[in-house]
């Protein structure tokens, strides 16, 4: 019975920090291209893999990438059973020239050519069945004209295994010159695989931690939101976790505010209009509340900092909003406005510390230039 299939997997920051690149840079689980021009190449050597076997039959290279098309892509796959080379009159290991921090990843490659085992242009899945070696690593040049080019995650499946295997000899022995067959049932082997893991992963696809930006708005249909689009992702991750508890507070001042808060990133302030009556009935002066947040006691009044689209936040007020309340949603103003909605600390203040300027603007009180040290007082005669 053949061994089942295992893999190396790079698809986070520390995997991408083990290996070497230049013109990239890492941007959360992505090594993304990035150069002063915006033009070049970005590479990426993988760190170097190791099988634990001799002459060890690998299987399969997966490079999953965004915003750059596998035609911008050059793969160099390097292999060996053998650690030791010859480098500048010298005898290294490959491991120590990979950590050798003296010599630039161009200078690595070159030294590391009597390895190279496959090269090939336009292709970011290929199969490795003719590559043999307990070693192997991988060289991956990504051509872009943009910093929107990124590597997400980079796998390399092993030990080798063929669908040819599964015919009768003849097949195998037919095939042993041109391998045509076997790269025939590679096409359909590889789809199978695919759909497999798919289906071994789907768990992942239903947690909002892990789901992809597409499978996260199918998510969210089923939780009947439909704004997706005004949601980035990481406040859609963050809402989908928390749709069902807030759903079940729907129509609480405490949802209302939760949910605004998860678009805005900071608490609204939140007045209910028999809040305002009461207070309104107590205080001298309490018809200018009413005027400003009205008298219907199922009127809820939301304040939000300017900066916000309000549309967008009126939108998904509504979803928490009782159906007999009618929303009031005022963007603050940065400034004081006698009977407007002024909240000292909030969006206005009595006074703060400034330090003298000559700017032109800036008074100087008490002060004195060309006095005499250590007296504020105006020397005679001056």
């Amino acid at each position: 019975m053949k061994e089942k299939l295992k893999y190396f997997i790079i698809n986070k920051s520390f995997d991408y920090n083990r290996g070497l690149f230049e013109n990239m840079q890492i941007n959360g689980s992505a090594l993304c291209f990035h150069s002063e021009k915006n033009t070049g190449v970005g590479r990426f050597m993988t760190r170097i893999f190791d099988s634990g076997e001799q002459e060890t039959e690998w299987h399969r290279l997966v490079i999953h990438t965004e915003n750059c098309a596998a035609e911008d892509l050059k793969v160099t796959v390097y292999a060996s059973d053998n650690i030791r080379l010859r480098f500048r009159e010298n005898d290294r290991t490959i491991f120590d020239l990979f950590e050798d921090k003296r010599y630039s990843l161009r200078e690595k490659a070159e030294a590391y050519m009597p390895f190279i085992v496959k090269q090939t242009s336009g292709v970011s899945d290929m199969l490795l069945h003719d590559v043999k070696g307990r070693y192997l690593w991988v060289l991956i040049e990504q051509y872009s004209s943009g910093d929107m080019a990124e590597i997400q995650d980079v796998r390399i499946f092993l030990p080798s295994e063929s669908w040819i295997d599964y015919l009768p000899g003849i097949y195998r022995r037919g095939d042993s010159d041109t391998h045509f067959l076997e790269r025939y049932l590679g096409i359909f082997q590889t789809l199978y695989e695919e759909l497999n893991d798919e289906i071994a992963n789907m768990s992942y696809r239903f947690d909002p931690e892990s789901a992809d930006r597409d499978f996260l708005k199918w998510l969210a249909g089923w939780l009947n939101i439909t704004d997706t689009c005004i949601w980035n992702e990481e406040q859609l991750r963050k809402l989908l976790k928390n749709a069902v508890r807030l759903y079940r507070m729907r129509g609480t001042k405490e949802s209302l505010s939760e949910i605004i808060e998860l678009y805005t990133g900071e608490k609204p302030f939140i007045i209910e209009g028999f809040e305002i009556r009461e207070i309104a009935a107590s205080v001298p002066n309490g018809r200018a509340l009413l005027e400003m947040y009205g008298e219907d006691p199922w009127k809820v009044t939301v304040l939000v900092r300017p900066g916000y689209d309000t549309e967008v936040i009126r939108r998904i007020a509504l979803e928490m909003l009782p159906v007999t309340s009618e929303l009031n949603l005022v963007e603050l103003d940065p400034y004081i406005f006698l009977d407007n909605y002024a909240y000292l600390g909030v969006n206005s203040s009595l006074g703060y510390y400034r330090p003298a300027v000559l700017d032109g603007s800036s008074q100087l009180m008490l002060s004195v230039l060309g006095g005499k040290e250590g007296n504020n007082v105006p020397p005679e005669n001056e």
